[in-house]
């Protein structure tokens, strides 16, 4: 049985939770959408709540699209962006938004953006005692056909462990895979570990550096462990599909306060009229922990207990 309540949420303003009294979901509908809670009822929350709006753009490329008053702000928690990154991107998603209420979920429309003529929904399905069907779409209303691919953010709470499992095809004398790397990437990071199978990603609080990679993510799932809990996201990568950024179809990010796991769409024309859907599939497994990031032993038997 699935449940829902408006409530006033911190300093968000009015949000929609959605719960099946095992896990609940919050939503803001003064801003975004952002899915701005996701957990265990009663435990914390697995993503990142920007309450500081630390995170934010108002820089004169984004302005002048935009208008001088503007800023766009992270927020923290789920988002739905276009990718490539540019300041088109940073799209100041500051207003309220309408939604409505469907079978075990329910769904959020923004309003149709001003200059690129896009407009932006999210639908939250609860689909099963910890798991969840987030669907993502955009409409090209602009009256011209744009290039993009739909980008799904999950902005994640600070002290945690994500986990990747690499590309392991056998492709004989050929290689199987591609590590997207960006200027500010320092692979003598501590904070990252590259074994024969995994990829671990820890987030210090405090670490300054940023941090990101992206991946042509054949497995097209990834893991993060933190308070005590594991959060997994699924989502399709399709062989031979072009992707953002050199081939990604799955891009991580971290600094001194949160860790992105990010899945990416194809990327390609968008006619004018079309609507371009990208989902994921979200589920929590409780009692999980990983005491040593760099023992890839461990990491494996911790990824062997996913199993949707």
């Amino acid at each position: 049985m699935v449940s829902y309540q408006e409530i006033s949420y911190k300093n968000y303003g009015k949000c929609l939770e959605i719960s099946n009294g095992a896990i609940d979901l919050l939503v803001t509908l003064d801003v975004g959408p952002r899915i701005i809670r996701f957990g265990f009822c009663g435990k914390e929350n697995m993503l990142f709540e920007d309450i500081d709006r630390e995170q934010n753009y108002n820089k004169e490329d984004m302005r002048a699209i935009y208008g001088q008053d503007k800023t766009w702000y992270l927020y923290g928690g789920h988002r739905l962006w276009i990718s490539p990154e540019y300041a088109d991107t940073y799209y100041p998603d500051n207003t309220p938004i309408a939604y409505e209420k469907i079978k075990n979920g329910a769904v959020f429309v923004s309003p149709e953006q001003a200059v690129t003529g896009l407009q932006f929904t999210i639908t939250v399905e609860i689909i099963g005692d910890s798991e969840v069907k987030i669907s993502h779409f955009v409409a090209n209303n602009s009256g011209d056909s744009q290039d993009f691919a739909l980008w799904a953010l999950t902005v994640l709470d600070k002290g945690g462990v994500e986990i990747i499992k690499m590309n392991d095809n056998d492709t004989e004398l050929l290689p199987n895979r591609k590590i997207t790397a960006w200027p500010y990437t320092n692979f003598a990071d501590d904070r990252l570990f590259m074994g024969k199978k995994f990829v671990s990603l820890r987030q210090i609080p405090g670490r300054d550096e940023s941090f990101k990679l992206g991946f042509d993510l054949n497995y097209a799932t990834a893991a993060y462990v933190n308070h005590g809990a594991m959060f997994v996201k699924k989502y399709t990568h399709y062989e031979n599909a072009e992707y953002p950024d050199g081939g990604c179809s799955f891009e991580t990010f971290t600094n001194k306060i949160f860790l992105e796991c990010e899945t990416l769409g194809e990327l390609g024309p968008k006619p004018d009229g079309s609507v371009t859907c990208h989902v994921e599939t979200w589920k929590l497994f409780n009692g999980v922990t990983l005491n040593d990031p760099r023992d890839e032993n461990e990491i494996e038997s911790v990824w062997n207990k996913i199993d949707f």
